[in-house]
Parts: C-alpha cells; sequence; structure tokens
C-alpha cells in the first residue's frame, strides 16, 4: 500500500485505469477501497470494548495491511475464536453497520452460519463501483499459542492508530504453511514469502514446528516433513502474475523465482526444508 494515501487518491486511480481499459489495476484499485473500507471499521471497533473484535482474533490479509502494511491489499476479514466459540450474527451485523455507518455498510445477504464457523457478505457506498467485502470467523480449531495484541498504524490513510487482538505470529506463518500446501494459489506463496522475509519478526524454529504439526494433524498429511510445502508450486508459477496483478502493484510484486528461493532459504534456516 502506498505511503500516504486516501480514498478519495484511490477512486482517482481507479478512474483513470478504466479509462485506459486497464481491468487487473481497476481490480487492484476496487480491492484497495475495500481494504481501507474494512481498515477504518476496524478502526472504530477497536475503540468499542464490548465489540466482537474483542473476543476474536485477526489473522489473513487484512493483518498484513493494517499491522505489517503489507502491498497486498485485502477485502475480507479473517479472523478465529478457537474451536466452536461462536459469535451472535446479528450482533456482529449491528456492529459492522455502526462502525461502517460513514459507509453505508449493509448486509449483503443472510449470514452463513457454518460448521466452520461465521460468514458475512456486506456492502458498501463505494467509489469505485466495486462495493462488496466479507467477514469470516472461523471456529474450527483452538490456538496453538496465546493470542497477542497487533497494532496498527493506519494513519497513511488518514486512520488512527489501534490496536486488536491476533494469532501469535509463529502460528500464523505455520497457518500460512499449511495453506501453501493444500491450495495452489499464489497469494499464499507471496504471503508467506512477507512473513519470512518483510516481517522483521523473530521466528523461535521449535514453535513453528509445534504450530506447523498442529496444523497439520488437522489434515490428510498429519504432520510436516521435507518439500511438502512444494506441492503445489509448480500451478502457483503458472499463475502468478495474471492472479495477483489484481491486488499487488506490479512494482512491488517480486519475480516468481525471488520468492521461491527465498522462501526455501528461510525454510531452510528454520530446520523445516
Amino acid at each position: 500500500m502506498a505511503d500516504s494515501r486516501d480514498r478519495e487518491q484511490i477512486a482517482f486511480d481507479y478512474r483513470h485505469a478504466r479509462d485506459v481499459h486497464d481491468a487487473d489495476a481497476m481490480r487492484r484499485f476496487q480491492n484497495e477501497e475495500a481494504c481501507f473500507v474494512l481498515l477504518a471499521i476496524l478502526e472504530r471497533l477497536a475503540t468499542e470494548k464490548s465489540s466482537f473484535i474483542h473476543r476474536v482474533a485477526l489473522k489473513g490479509g487484512i493483518l498484513m495491511a493494517g499491522e505489517l502494511h503489507s502491498p497486498r491489499s485485502s477485502a475480507d476479514i479473517d479472523a478465529t475464536t478457537g474451536h466452536m466459540e461462536r459469535l451472535d450474527a446479528d450482533q456482529v451485523i449491528r456492529e459492522l453497520r455502526r462502525a461502517g455507518r460513514a459507509f453505508n455498510v449493509r448486509p449483503d445477504a443472510e449470514p452463513e452460519r457454518t460448521p466452520g464457523g461465521l460468514i458475512v457478505h456486506f456492502r458498501f457506498d463505494s467509489l469505485t463501483d466495486a462495493a462488496s467485502a466479507k467477514l469470516e470467523v472461523s471456529v474450527r480449531e483452538d490456538l496453538v499459542f496465546a493470542v497477542r495484541d497487533a497494532f496498527f498504524d493506519v494513519s497513511a490513510y488518514g486512520l488512527s492508530p489501534f490496536e486488536v487482538p491476533a494469532v501469535a505470529q509463529v502460528e500464523l506463518v505455520a497457518e500460512k504453511i499449511r495453506t501453501v500446501v493444500q491450495r495452489a494459489q499464489p497469494r499464499d506463496l507471496f504471503d508467506l514469502r512477507f512473513y519470512l522475509v518483510e516481517s522483521g519478526w523473530h521466528l523461535d524454529a521449535g514453535d513453528l514446528r509445534k504450530a506447523i504439526d498442529a496444523k497439520l494433524a488437522l489434515t490428510r498429511y498429519r504432520r510436516w516433513r521435507t518439500g511438502l510445502w512444494r506441492s503445489n508450486i509448480a500451478a502457483i508459477e503458472k499463475a502468478w502474475d495474471e492472479s495477483l496483478l489484481s491486488w499487488i502493484d506490479p512494482n512491488e510484486l517480486p519475480p516468481f523465482d525471488t520468492v521461491l528461493q527465498d522462501v526455501a532459504r528461510r525454510l531452510s534456516e528454520l530446520h523445516l526444508d
């Protein structure tokens, strides 16, 4: 994300991309606007001590955008509560609407109460012809490590800094490694490299292996083995540019080979490969 940027600047860039028929850039600015709206909503929720946001732990792209200033935007809020600790969907919707009043946030459909958690699709008044976002709260599994406070310095967007509960750093990396193993999504490999190389986090190798094995125990893989993270690499490489240019400025998207080498090096340093 840019060093200093507001919603009107995003809209201006979107209109330019539309005028020149740059479809990737149009989608990228739509995603960036959604990310801005979500960060603004989180800013409001963080100030409300009774809010549901203080009973979950954030993870995923919105956490990377707010805490780590990842260049990849996110159009959804991902969180977890721990195993089967469900939220009241009506309360969540009321709070989202109140926190997003400036954007006329409203539900886009009935909330989805699934065995895995709660999904709320919502819309907002958009400046980029987009207007949709999502909140997903998982209840599938307990956390391995304690929840921490994540600091979001979002002042570049004209928002006030705030803190929200988040999944532990080492557990975020473990979840992302599991995701890379399970599916062929380029953004997952991008995120994994960002965690391992750009975040500045100190990761304890023993804690990381413990978290990875706990995550993989819930899958058909059961536990970690050398090279497992490469299962979907060929498919990820094939879709690298086409998939990510809707989310990341091409000037900030590293070449696939660089990402692959960086991830391999860091996993080797962490005694995982």
